[in-house]
C-alpha cells in the first residue's frame, strides 16, 4: 500500500500554499478516485507521489516503509508510475523509442531495437492501444500520446528483469479528450490492471462516469484532505457538494446556474459567419479530413463530435490556419482565409482555443503575464512610440487584470504559467479568448479540466456570445458537453460528417428518454457503430 501523510507543500515564486497537511493513500487492487474543485492540490499531490515535486513537510510510505524520491525515476523504481495531463514524448523519437525510454532492453550496452519494438507491438496489441509505433512522437494527436504514456509504463515492467513492474498508476484527467468508447477502452483496461493487483489513482472532474468506476474517494479542499469513503456511499450530487465546501444534506440555494435555461433569440436571413466549402486536409501522419462541407450562422453554437483519432484535430486545425487544405476553400465573415495561415483566421475576426493545451493555446515556460497578452500586445503599440514597437505598458496592465479576474485567477502574472493547475489554466485561456473582438470562437475541448462552476460558467459565457450574435465552433469528445453547449452537432467519422443532429426543438427537454438515445446514438456514430441516420 502506498500512503501519504501529512504532506505540505508552498510554492515560494507564487506565495501558494498548495498542501497543507494533505492524506491519501493507495491499496492494491482498487480504483482510487480523487476528487476537488481547480487548484484543489489533486495534480501536485500525486505529483509528489509520482516524484515529480518533493514535499515541503510530511512522508510517503509503501508497504510501511518510508520513501523519499528525489526524481520520478525514483517513483518508478519503487513500482509508481503517473500518466499526466500533458505526456511530454521526445519530438523526432519514434513511438516506440520514446516508450522503452530510460528502461531500455541492452544487450552488451546496446538497444535491442527489434526486440523492443515487438514488444512495444505486442502489448500495445494486448491492450487494443492501436497506436502507430513506427511513426514520430509529433505526429500523435492528444489521445494517441496518453495511450502512448500508458504503454510506456506497462512496457517497464517487462522489458528487462532489473526494471520493477509498475504496481501503482495515476492518471491524471486522461479521459478528459476521449470520445465515450475509448474512454470505456480505457476503463476495461483500468478493470484489468486492478484484475491483476494493481493499485489505480484516477484525477477527473467528470464525476459521474468516475464513481462508476471507483472503488474509494478522497476529496481535496484548498489542499487539505476532507473526506475519504467508499464510492458507493456518494452519487455526483453529494460528491460536488464536498468538493466546494457545501453540506450535502443542505438543499441547492436559489438562483444556482442550470444549463440551457433559457432559449436563445435569432436574427433570420443572415449571411454565414464561416462557411467551409469542399474542405480537404491530406498531411502525412494525420488522420484526413475529406471533402467537408459546413455554415455557421450568427448567433448559433455549432459542436462538432468525434474521436480525435478520427480527423476532430486534423478539421480544427485546417479551419484556424494550422494546417494547410489540399482542397476547398474557407471563408469568415466573407473573407477568404484558404490556407493563409492563422494570423489571417485572427484578422479576419477568429478566437481560437486549442486541445493542445501546453502546445498551441498557452507556452507553459512563458510567464502568465505573456501568455495573457499574447494577442493584446499588437493592439497595444498606439501613437507615436508604437510605430518604434513600444507597448502601452498601462493598457497591457489593465488587460492583464481584466483577464485574471475573469478566469478567477488569484496569481502574480510574473510566475510562469506552468505554476498554475491545469483547470486555472484552461480558465486563463478561455478568459483570454473570450476577451476578443471576435465574430466567431473556435473552442477544442473548452470544458478539459473545469470543475462544475466552471463548466457552467462557460455555457453562460457562450449564450451571452451567442445572444450578441456571435458563432461559436465546438470541437469535442465530450458527448455531454456537446449536448449541453449546441444547437446542432455534426458527428465526424473518418474525416467525414456522418451524421447531424439538430437540438433546437429539444432544449428544456434534456433530462428526458429522447436525450439519453441521442447520447447513445453520437457516441455510436463516433465509432462507425451506427447503420442508419435517423430525423430528430
Amino acid at each position: 500500500m502506498v500512503e501519504l501523510r501529512g504532506i505540505q507543500k508552498y510554492f515560494p515564486s507564487n506565495g501558494v500554499t498548495a498542501l497543507d497537511n494533505a492524506e491519501f493513500n493507495l491499496r492494491p487492487g482498487e480504483i482510487h478516485a480523487l476528487l476537488g474543485e481547480n487548484g484543489a492540490g489533486k495534480s501536485t499531490l500525486m505529483h509528489i507521489m509520482a516524484g515529480y515535486l518533493k514535499p515541503g513537510a510530511g512522508s510517503i510510505l509503501i508497504d510501511g516503509r518510508e520513501q523519499r524520491f528525489a526524481a520520478p525515476a525514483d517513483a518508478l523504481s519503487a513500482g509508481i508510475g503517473m500518466v499526466r495531463q500533458h505526456p511530454h514524448l521526445v519530438p523526432e523519437f519514434k513511438v516506440w523509442e520514446d516508450c522503452i525510454l530510460g528502461a531500455e532492453a541492452c544487450t552488451a550496452g546496446i538497444v535491442n531495437r527489434k526486440k523492443a519494438l515487438l514488444l512495444a507491438q505486442s502489448i500495445s496489441d494486448r491492450w487494443g492501444f492501436d497506436l502507430p509505433l513506427d511513426r514520430n512522437t509529433e505526429t500523435l494527436t492528444i489521445s494517441q500520446r496518453q495511450k502512448a504514456a500508458v504503454l510506456a509504463l506497462l512496457l517497464r515492467g517487462e522489458l528487462s528483469r532489473k526494471y520493477r513492474e509498475i504496481r501503482y498508476l495515476i492518471f491524471d484527467e486522461v479521459t478528459a479528450v476521449l470520445s465515450p468508447g475509448e474512454t470505456e477502452g480505457l476503463f476495461t483496461l483500468f478493470r484489468r490492471l486492478k484484475a491483476e493487483g494493481r493499485g489505480i489513482v484516477i484525477i477527473s472532474h467528470k464525476l459521474e462516469e468516475t464513481l462508476s468506476l471507483a472503488d474509494r474517494v478522497s476529496i481535496l479542499r484548498k489542499g487539505k484532505t476532507t473526506a475519504a469513503m467508499s464510492a458507493v456511499s456518494l452519487d455526483g450530487e453529494k460528491a460536488g457538494k464536498l468538493m466546494f465546501g457545501i453540506d450535502p444534506e443542505e438543499p441547492e440555494p436559489a438562483g444556482t446556474v442550470t444549463l440551457n435555461a433559457t432559449e436563445r433569440q435569432y436574427r433570420p436571413g443572415l449571411a454565414p459567419e464561416l462557411l467551409v466549402q469542399g474542405l480537404s486536409v491530406k498531411i502525412r501522419g494525420r488522420p484526413f479530413i475529406r471533402n467537408v462541407d459546413l455554415e455557421l450562422l450568427p448567433g448559433k453554437i455549432l459542436g462538432i463530435a468525434g474521436v480525435r483519432d478520427s480527423g476532430l484535430e486534423t478539421l480544427e486545425l485546417g479551419i484556424t490556419g494550422f494546417l494547410r487544405p489540399s482542397a476547398g476553400k474557407i471563408f469568415l465573415r466573407g473573407r477568404d482565409i484558404t490556407g493563409r495561415g492563422p494570423r489571417a483566421f485572427r484578422d479576419a475576426q477568429g478566437a481560437f482555443i486549442s486541445a493542445d493545451r501546453t502546445g498551441k493555446a498557452i507556452a507553459p515556460s512563458l510567464r502568465l503575464r505573456d501568455n495573457v497578452i499574447i494577442h493584446a500586445h499588437r493592439r497595444s503599440r498606439r501613437g507615436f512610440w508604437g510605430r518604434f514597437g513600444i507597448m502601452d505598458e498601462g493598457l497591457l496592465k489593465s488587460w492583464i487584470g481584466r483577464i485574471l479576474e475573469a478566469a478567477r485567477v488569484d496569481r502574480n502574472p510574473m510566475v510562469k504559467a506552468d505554476s498554475l493547475s491545469g483547470g486555472m489554466l484552461q480558465r486563463v485561456i478561455l478568459a483570454r479568448e473570450f476577451a476578443e473582438d471576435a465574430a466567431i470562437l473556435v473552442l477544442a475541448e473548452p470544458g478539459w479540466g473545469l470543475d462544475r462552476p466552471g463548466r457552467e460558467r462557460l455555457v453562460l459565457a457562450l449564450k451571452e456570445q451567442a445572444e450578441r450574435g456571435k458563432g461559436a465552433l465546438v470541437f469535442s469528445t465530450d458527448v455531454d458537453e456537446l449536448l449541453s453547449l449546441s444547437d446542432d452537432i455534426l458527428v465526424l467519422r473518418n474525416g467525414e460528417f456522418s451524421d447531424r443532429i439538430s437540438l433546437e426543438s429539444l432544449r428544456g427537454n434534456e433530462k428526458t428518454a429522447l436525450f439519453r438515445e441521442l447520447k447513445e446514438r453520437i457516441g455510436r456514430a463516433m465509432v462507425g457503430m451506427s447503420k442508419d441516420s435517423l430525423n430528430v
